[in-house]
């Protein structure tokens, strides 16, 4: 694949993953912080009360549909570094090979721990 492609791929990928993350990771927080204090409820006006704190933070598959657009992020701004820094273009490939080998072992890892039961 050409290289402006990749790059426009990688940017792509940045770009959609953002905002998902920044609303998931909001939600994570809050519901983390719901589990242990009041004062999360306190500053949502009563939205995240200790019983929407669990459901969130723990029932509910968010962690893992964060996690994959955490490293669908990571993937991307690696990529865009690569391809902006590194002229070389077997160097290029080889360095995002490995940053795609490591997203897919914490894409695996995850998924075993969200899903198999052990």
């Amino acid at each position: 694949m050409e290289r402006k492609t990749r790059l426009r791929i990688y940017l792509m990928l940045v770009e959609y993953t953002s905002i998902p993350i920044a609303i998931g990771l909001y939600l994570m927080f809050l519901s983390g912080y719901g589990l242990v204090t009041v004062k999360a409820s306190i500053l949502t006006l009563g939205f995240m009360d200790r019983a929407r704190s669990i459901l969130i933070h723990t029932v509910t598959h968010l962690k893992y549909f964060i996690g994959v657009l955490v490293a669908l992020h990571a993937l991307g701004g690696f990529g865009m570094m690569i391809l902006r820094r590194v002229r070389d273009e077997l160097v290029s490939k080889i360095l995002e090979s490995i940053g795609l080998a490591l997203i897919m072992v914490f894409m695996i890892q995850i998924t075993i721990l969200e899903f198999i039961p052990f």
